[in-house]
């Protein structure tokens, strides 16, 4: 599949969510949501501008133009998404904060060093069709001394939910070589979209160091969080007992603390559906500081 086409059926597929996605805000997955703002917050500056890049709907857009006063650019190539986003930020009555903008993560219109933030959260570098290039971006877009908050798709999980689905362990072990798969691999859909980059922590870890970026911390997170979701850790409760958590309020925000302090460990960040890790600009006498 040419690169065209890749991005063509990204768009189409993300079109989908356009309408859902205006109803969408930060604290509806209480665990998911809580671990990402917590590690967006204590990172983002006083003052200057912000890139939201890959922001769809503009959630975190939001969020963040709420809590600081700082002004953002919300950047994506779904049209659809981008209609949502501007209907939101005009709601919130927040356009003169908030500028969106139709453009891709691997070829950003800003010069280099435009932003005192950047946000790249969820899947944007993983289903670009080239990672590697969208990181090399981002960073060149980011000020020194400033930092990238990024969430990609775990290597690890997907071998979890590959197992659970049955595949066969030379098809995992040929997945394990690359980290490249479609979601029908996964069993997410019966339809073959396009292919998506998922990493290890180490993975991702080298590949932001390679493009100056020092990592300052790395944890896990479990995509969604309900009785039905294929989490590592929610899956070990027997059936029942699940259910009945999650019909009991006091029982289900106990589990979600639960599971915000185990995801919180940097040595098991893989476990989650996704990587949640936050990294620096920074150098010291000409080299890059590596921080974890």
């Amino acid at each position: 599949m040419s690169l065209k086409e890749h991005i063509k059926r990204i768009i189409e597929y993300h079109k989908r969510e356009a309408e859902d996605e205006y109803h969408r805000e930060v604290g509806n997955d209480p665990v998911y949501d809580e671990i990402t703002w917590s590690n967006i917050e204590p990172f983002l500056p006083k003052q200057g501008r912000i890139l939201d890049a890959g922001g769809g709907a503009g959630v975190w857009s939001i969020k963040m133009a709420e809590k600081k006063k700082c002004r953002v650019v919300l950047l994506d190539v779904t049209p659809e998404l981008l209609t949502t986003a501007k209907r939101k930020i005009k709601d919130k009555m927040l356009t003169e904060r908030i500028e969106v903008l139709d453009a891709d993560i691997r070829a950003i219109p800003h010069p280099e060093m435009s932003f005192d933030f950047v946000l790249c959260e969820a899947d944007p570098i993983c289903i670009c069709g080239t990672p590697e290039k969208a990181v090399s971006e981002l960073s060149r877009v980011l000020k020194l001394n400033s930092y990238l908050v990024a969430g990609v798709d775990s290597t690890l999980y997907r071998v979890f939910r590959a197992l659970s689905q049955g595949r066969s362990l030379d098809s995992i072990l040929e997945f394990l070589q690359t980290g490249i798969a479609d979601d029908a691999f996964f069993g997410y859909t019966d339809d073959v979209l396009f292919e998506s980059k998922s990493f290890t922590p180490t993975e991702f870890i080298v590949l932001l160091k390679k493009y100056g970026l020092g990592t300052v911390k790395i944890v896990g997170k479990p995509l969604g969080f309900g009785p039905d979701v294929l989490d590592s850790f929610v899956s070990t409760l027997p059936t029942e007992k699940r259910r009945r958590i999650f019909e009991d309020t006091t029982e289900k925000e106990k589990l979600a603390k639960i599971l915000h302090k185990i995801y919180d460990e940097p040595y098991i960040a893989g476990i989650g559906s996704h990587i949640h890790i936050v990294a620096v600009k920074k150098k010291a006498n000409g080299h890059i500081v590596q921080l974890l």
